[in-house]
């Protein structure tokens, strides 16, 4: 069992990089929207059944700026997970962890999209972006070792709060997609995965009560204080927010996702609910684990890549890596940690598009009908206080 979170929080950790406390303040943030977009192919893969899958992809210019010297440059990319019957009740926007991007999570929204009939938007916006990199690239003065985190948030989150803006300023983007503000009004969510997850709480509370459901799995919380969870639900707080927690999570402690949850229920009681996933990992609540844009699971076509890329030592690395995969997937699939996820999210965002409160029996309730029994007793609801 030790080797086995070991092995979770290596594999994160791998293509992670621990943030630092900011020696200096960050430049205010000032931002505003007027959007340019355009088609671009869509992205085809298989589902779990080997069935073809198309996801629409947008190019959209940045349009947003930081302080008073920054103006962010280029184009993010953003994918699209629509019903397939076409009717959208709702909208959320997902955020991807530190080294992982949509891929890692398409399965899970795809399936998501179509049972509460909402549309699921997830920018590219990651580690290997050319904003990012030339952001980590032209560090100023005085910055730290946690400047790459801050480019790297900065970059998802604004490019996230972009698209939110666009959606509830009527501008139409995706209104071919059936994502208009009539549509979608007061029926908003953030959603995230790590890193992703602890800058929902932030992305949410920008918007006030225009968001009012947040939906979390393992929020990995923000050492750059701009992004900080407890800051953000201290600001403001979703009346409707779930967050997940794998009980044997190194990378986002369970302890440390109950804090956020604590916060969140101090500001308004029961807003927030706590999912403790017994024996739940990091990397559990995805699909894949991938390296950056790369599945690390795809078979032996990547590793004849590395063999010409890296040579053989590297190679010798990656079947490691590749056999702790196996390892992770077999935990996941004997906890039922993604099966219990998938259903959560479906219960919460069907909540959502209807209108409804979240609720913790509502919650366990709807588990409980759609898991198998012995995966139910892995799943541990609480609405968490702080301790007197």
């Amino acid at each position: 069992m030790i080797c086995l979170l070991l092995a979770s929080s290596f594999l994160y950790l791998l293509v992670s990089v621990d943030g630092f406390s900011p020696p200096f303040s960050f430049p205010s943030l000032k931002t505003k929207t007027k959007s340019e977009s355009r088609s671009l192919p869509d992205l085809e893969a298989v589902d779990e059944d080997g069935n073809p899958v198309r996801i629409p992809v947008k190019g959209i210019k940045r349009d947003w700026t930081w302080g008073d010297d920054y103006k962010a440059k280029g184009e993010f990319d953003v994918d699209l997970f629509v019903p397939e019957d076409g009717i959208v009740k709702g909208c959320a926007f997902f955020m991807h962890g530190f080294s992982q991007y949509p891929i890692a999570y398409r399965g899970t929204l795809k399936e998501a999209a179509n049972k509460a009939n909402v549309a699921i938007i997830a920018v590219e916006t990651g580690i290997t972006s050319k904003i990012v990199l030339e952001d980590t690239k032209n560090k100023p003065d005085g910055a730290g070792r946690e400047w790459s985190q801050f480019a790297l948030q900065r970059a998802l989150s604004e490019d996230t709060k972009q698209c939110i803006r666009m959606v509830l300023e009527g501008d139409g983007v995706f209104e071919e997609y059936g994502v208009t503000s009539r549509a979608v009004k007061n029926k908003m969510a953030v959603m995230g995965h790590s890193m992703g997850g602890g800058l929902s709480y932030y992305v949410a509370a920008e918007f006030g009560k225009d968001i009012d459901y947040v939906f979390t799995m393992a929020p990995a919380a923000s050492d750059v204080e701009e992004f900080n969870c407890i800051n953000a639900v201290e600001k403001s707080i979703a009346r409707n927010s779930m967050a997940l927690a794998g009980g044997w999570d190194l990378v986002a402690p369970a302890g440390k996702v109950k804090e956020i949850s604590v916060a969140s229920n101090k500001q308004n009681a029961c807003s927030s609910i706590l999912v403790d996933v017994k024996q739940g990992l990091h990397t559990g609540f995805q699909d894949k684990v991938v390296l950056f844009n790369l599945p690390l699971s795809s078979g032996l076509g990547f590793a004849a890549l590395l063999v010409n890329i890296l040579g053989f030592a590297d190679v010798i690395i990656f079947q490691i890596v590749r056999a702790l995969l196996f390892i992770l997937s077999l935990n996941k699939k004997r906890t039922g940690q993604l099966a219990g996820t998938r259903i959560l999210m479906d219960y919460f965002l069907g909540s959502m598009a209807e209108c409804k409160e979240v609720t913790l029996d509502g919650a366990e309730r709807y588990l409980d009908d759609q898991l198998k029994d012995k995966f139910e007793n892995n799943f541990v609801f609480s609405y968490p206080e702080e301790e007197i």
